[in-house]
């Protein structure tokens, strides 16, 4: 283990000030002969977040990789948002273990209702809702509650309400209540989950909160815990009440994005260790290699000569987006998405692959970005028609001239295999862009919104096309980094384990 932490130590090259702090931690406790692996207790990750979205999928696997290749002795449990009776928690049962030899997967065990729903009989959220009442709840998530019952609301949300829990799980699921009691350290996944108020939208209970109990019942029990890899678009009061001190007495809270860091300070809400660190799917390291080679063989691809590329129609996907974006912008972004298509195979007669990031964009690609470009471009374009795996598109990406992308973690996975990537989105995208330019490469985020940028998405598709060493050079400088942030977490959790 010391040679471990030792690698790592002479591996690093350009340390921020937290992660500098993190360092002296580090030597301090390798050098006075402290041995992070002592402890044999599990690592608790919360959550694993869907099926249905690459991002979701791809994030928990991603820190499975980095955990097994940093510690691969270390126990760890992920837990995932569905409860024992989806079969989202099944597939995932049988799919992460592949990433972490020492991995298993518990249900989400918590019930928790809306402000107007009291629950089941005798469940922790039924007393919880008592105590307090549906006016007093709906005026908490509206944020019109006096701000003196607010903070006795908040007080028992970080006090009495995660003890009532426990005792809940205990009784009803004693092995997950296992995996919360006898956890050495809880970490939040990378994700947009620590929410409340973006775009109008305040379901603090069932979401904000929600996505917190983890942590809230690590803290009551004195477990140490982090938060991983987040982006943070809102937190309206009065959910600051309860994350402000979560926030203060954990390990470490980190963004994957500098703006939510900005943000997180503005805001007063910064933990003791803060700082930017890599969304987990930085680290994916799964392919399917011979899928990709009957696709390959299929569509008569050649490595390097395709890109691909997928879209985001906020309207078909679930969340505030939906509302906010009016239909006539859609249309536009994605008629510029077709344009794009059109002028690169007219100029380089380059196939495109298109194809899902989210599962709600399939019918989207097909009828609004396939079928109505003219025939000539369709038959340079291979439509996928059913969704695909993280390890399908890795294999994919690795082999594309370059990918262009209106989400997110397409661009993470790509960018992870040094390949370009560029990304035309829209500000309502969220903060999550900000990573791009945390590496340098923010001239490759476009406004799909702005008609000039469109002629930039196409000099900047051309400009790789014509010079893709260069544009890979780019991306290469950053890797090395973004692997010893990813190893600084892994050290940080080994250090700060329970015995």
């Amino acid at each position: 283990m010391k040679f471990r932490v030792l690698r790592f130590l002479l591996d690093w090259k350009c340390p921020s000030t937290t992660a500098a702090a993190a360092l002296g931690l580090i030597l301090a406790a390798t050098l006075s002969g402290a041995s992070p692996g002592t402890s044999d207790r599990h690592l608790l990750v919360t959550f694993s977040w869907g099926a249905g979205n690459m991002g979701d999928v791809a994030m928990t696997p991603g820190l499975l990789s980095l955990l097994q290749e940093a510690q691969p002795d270390l126990p760890v449990i992920v837990m995932t948002m569905q409860g024992a009776d989806s079969p989202i928690y099944r597939q995932m049962a049988d799919y992460l273990p592949r990433y972490s030899k020492r991995c298993r997967v518990v249900p989400n065990p918590f019930f928790i209702g809306g402000s107007e729903e009291p629950g089941p009989a005798g469940s922790a959220w039924q007393a919880f809702h008592q105590r307090w009442g549906t006016s007093t709840l709906r005026a908490f998530e509206n944020g019109t509650l006096s701000a003196r019952v607010a903070a006795r609301v908040a007080d028992d949300i970080l006090n009495r309400l995660p003890h009532e829990l426990l005792e809940e799980v205990k009784r009803t699921d004693p092995d997950t209540a296992r995996a919360l009691t006898e956890a050495g350290f809880v970490m939040m996944n990378s994700g947009t989950m620590l929410n409340y108020g973006r775009m109008g939208q305040r379901r603090f209970f069932q979401s904000s909160m929600r996505y917190a109990l983890p942590m809230l019942l690590a803290r009551v029990q004195g477990i140490p815990y982090g938060v991983g890899g987040q982006s943070f678009e809102a937190l309206d009061w009065p959910a600051e009440l309860i994350f402000r001190p979560l926030f203060r007495e954990a390990r470490f809270v980190y963004c994957r994005d500098p703006d939510s860091l900005e943000y997180l300070a503005q805001r007063d809400l910064l933990a003791k260790s803060s700082g930017f660190r890599p969304d987990g799917t930085f680290f994916f390291r799964g392919f399917d290699e011979p899928w990709f080679e009957q696709f390959k063989q299929a569509h008569s691809l050649q490595d390097r000569r395709f890109i691909a590329l997928t879209i985001r129609s906020a309207r078909s996907q679930p969340g505030p987006l939906a509302d906010t974006i009016t239909r006539e912008r859609e249309d536009a972004h994605l008629m510029r998405i077709r344009a794009f298509i059109t002028d690169w195979v007219e100029r380089t007669g380059i196939p495109v692959v298109l194809f899902p990031e989210v599962t709600t964009e399939i019918a989207s690609l097909r009828e609004r970005i396939y079928q109505p470009l003219a025939p000539e471009v369709q038959r340079q374009c291979v439509l996928l028609k059913e969704f695909w795996s993280p390890e399908q598109a890795y294999s994919l990406f690795r082999r594309a001239e370059f990918i262009v992308s209106m989400e997110m973690h397409s661009v993470i996975l790509a960018l992870s295999l040094g390949v370009p990537a560029l990304m035309p989105q829209f500000v309502e995208n969220g903060r999550k862009v900000w990573m791009l330019e945390e590496l340098g490469l923010s001239d490759w985020t476009f406004d799909i919104d702005d008609p000039a940028d469109s002629g930039r998405l196409l000099d900047a598709a051309l400009a790789i096309h014509h010079d893709r060493p260069v544009a890979e050079a780019r991306i290469q400088k950053h890797l090395p980094r973004l692997r010893q942030l990813g190893w600084s977490v892994a050290t940080e959790i080994m250090l700060a384990r329970r015995p």
